[in-house]
């Protein structure tokens, strides 16, 4: 029987509820992207009027604008999380209140396991990428690390390690998949995943944060914790910060030995771990219209 929560809505509707966080999500990027744009235009401009020369010098104006962006680009993400968190904070919560609510044994444990695998999962990336130097054939994305790799560790620890785990399990583990629940799991999981993906606008980084949230996807549905996979999805996106800024090569043997060891081992233990039991009755519950 329909969960009463979902309401008499048509297929377009349930996949339009799908669909729109995903591009309210990416709006909210274009939009402080684009506000960054005009701000930075405008302070140019002006300081080109107010300078020596009488003339507007576009070109030089188009530089300073780039070179201004370039400079703030993990500012830029950062606010973009911020608002984006302000966004859809009111939505996760809605929807978290008409979830079923269910209980896990020793989640302490769970976190550590799940830290483990993403961090693992992380650390066996970089190195495949750096070994096979596939990221010669997507300058687009090196270009990307390049600029938000030139930030202050704090800001990216903040920036990337902290709020965008947070909002984007939010709206793709917290929201998303409560709103799938009329489709089978493994379909809602694939479905989530392919948004993930597809949200990040640059084809490589897409592929593998579509394999990133597949797996974050499956422990959601496993353990019914939205803390414990932003825990996962932190310890996946600081794993590369952290070894970016202190790994050397003396510890580089060290650390993929171990990642080697601890990813398989973490996986296991994650899969033998015993499911979250519901608190009510174990049925996917949606929340009420917004």
């Amino acid at each position: 029987m329909e969960s009463s929560l979902t309401g008499n809505y048509s297929v377009g509707r349930r996949i339009w509820r799908i669909v729109y966080p995903p591009l309210l999500f990416i709006a909210i990027s274009v939009f402080v992207m684009a506000t960054s744009i005009v701000v930075v235009f405008v302070s140019a401009s002006l300081s080109e009027i107010t300078g020596e020369m009488a003339v507007l010098d576009w070109d030089t104006i188009t530089n300073e604008v780039l070179l201004a962006l370039s400079k703030y680009a993990m500012h830029i993400q950062l606010i973009t999380g911020i608002v984006s968190l302000a966004v859809f904070i009111p939505v996760w919560i809605k929807t978290s209140k008409s979830n079923t609510k269910y209980i896990n044994e020793d989640p302490a444990a769970i976190s550590m396991k799940v830290i483990g695998l993403f961090a693992a999962l992380n650390i066996l990336q970089v190195v495949l990428f750096t070994v096979t130097d596939i990221m010669q054939y997507f300058p687009s994305y090196e270009d990307i690390i390049d600029l938000l790799m030139t930030d202050s560790i704090v800001l990216q620890i903040l920036a990337v390690g902290v709020v965008a785990p947070v909002i984007e399990e939010l709206v793709f583990r917290g929201i998303l998949l409560s709103r799938m629940n009329w489709l089978p799991a493994w379909l809602s999981v694939l479905i989530q995943g392919i948004l993930f993906g597809l949200v990040h606008l640059n084809l490589f980084q897409g592929l593998y944060a579509f394999v990133a949230g597949i797996l974050l996807g499956l422990v959601y549905l496993k353990f019914r914790s939205i803390i414990i996979v932003i825990i996962g999805h932190m310890a996946y996106n600081l794993a590369s910060i952290l070894l970016a800024e202190f790994a050397s090569e003396d510890v580089a043997g060290v650390v993929l030995i171990s990642s080697i060891i601890v990813l398989p081992a973490c996986a296991y233990m994650i899969i033998k771990h015993d499911k979250a039991q519901p608190l009510e009755s174990d049925v996917w519950a949606l929340d009420s219209e917004l």
